[in-house]
């Protein structure tokens, strides 16, 4: 069949979150259907310097690596996010400490692949989704303050000039958030802080967002001037509060997950002048981090290709037309 990179060529990337197992396990689909890609954790702080100033660049070099060989455009991710980043970051510090450690951290690792990505997520997930809150209560916040992100963008366009800087976010189409992220980025923009574009996560499910709210949250941040990437998509076979397990998906399951991707992907080329990359969280359904949240170990299928790598009614859909 046609690579799915290919029947999208004329459209926008297509990409797949990869990590130093699926670089070889899955290395023949990768280079059939992807032309982008994004390390999964490899470059996250905790990975890349677990330890104060001791960086390990081995994981993330071997997906480099990869990317080099075989053309793929490659994104970031991530320079600031309140997970996965070490504890020794936000002990015996003060702001200017931290900004400081925060600006280093960039620094290093921005000029160590300033050719090879052409894009990072600077900042994910700044806003809090839970309560009434505007600003997620992470280290970053109390430590820095209010406009840690101002710096992460400014640090890193200072260190990679010709490099796009995006915020990235989850539950980007659920109104009350989807709000608070314009109001974050048009904060920032306002105040003269280089962001170039809005990341959309697009953890979805079979049952939720609609395709209304899902085009409202695209025109919404668009009216931002910004560029849009989709960064993180998969498309759950579960509602986020539903606990069922199954031993495979139900024929109904494969039906609704076949219909979504190929509604979504349908208003994905509509916008094809505002989106110019769509990247899949993962590669197929036997390797997928909701296989582990929000149910630990409870199988998902959530990918376009099958445990066996085989294409899914879902991926047949996206293809056809």
């Amino acid at each position: 069949m046609v690579g799915l990179k290919d029947k999208y060529k004329d459209y926008f990337k297509i990409g797949a979150a990869v990590n130093v197992n699926t670089i070889v396990s899955h290395a023949d689909l990768i280079k059939e259907h992807f032309n982008s890609i994004t390390c999964e954790n490899e470059t996250k702080f905790i990975n890349l310097q677990g330890e104060k100033g001791k960086f390990n660049f081995s994981p993330a070099d071997k997906i480099v690596q990869f990317g080099r060989v075989n053309n793929l455009a490659m994104r970031g991710h991530v320079f600031a996010w309140h997970n996965q980043s070490p504890d020794w970051l936000f002990e015996n510090t003060n702001r200017e400490e931290m900004l400081e450690r925060t600006r280093e951290h960039i620094r290093i690792v921005g000029q160590r692949y300033n050719k090879d990505f052409y894009c990072w997520d600077a900042v994910n997930e700044a806003i809090e989704d839970k309560t009434d809150s505007f600003y997620r209560q992470s280290p970053w916040v109390r430590i820095i303050g209010e406009d840690f992100a101002d710096y992460v963008f400014r640090y890193a366009k200072e260190i990679l000039p010709d490099t796009d800087l995006y915020y990235n976010d989850y539950n980007e189409s659920i109104p009350t958030k989807r709000d608070k992220i314009y109001e974050y980025v048009k904060g920032m923009l306002d105040r003269g802080v280089p962001v170039d574009g809005i990341g959309m996560q697009c953890h979805w499910s079979i049952y939720y967002p609609s395709t209304d709210l899902i085009k409202q949250a695209i025109e919404k941040y668009a009216g931002l001037g910004l560029k849009i990437q989709i960064t993180e998509m998969d498309i759950s076979m579960f509602a986020h509060d539903d606990n069922s397990v199954y031993k495979k998906p139900t024929e109904q399951m494969i039906e609704l997950q076949a219909n979504a991707y190929q509604e979504v992907f349908a208003i994905f080329r509509e916008y094809k002048d505002i989106i110019d990359n769509v990247t899949l969280w993962g590669v197929a359904d036997d390797c997928t981090w909701l296989d582990y949240f929000p149910v630990f170990n409870r199988k998902n299928w959530p990918l376009l290709f099958d445990e066996n790598h085989q294409p899914k009614e879902a991926l047949l859909r996206i293809m056809d037309f």
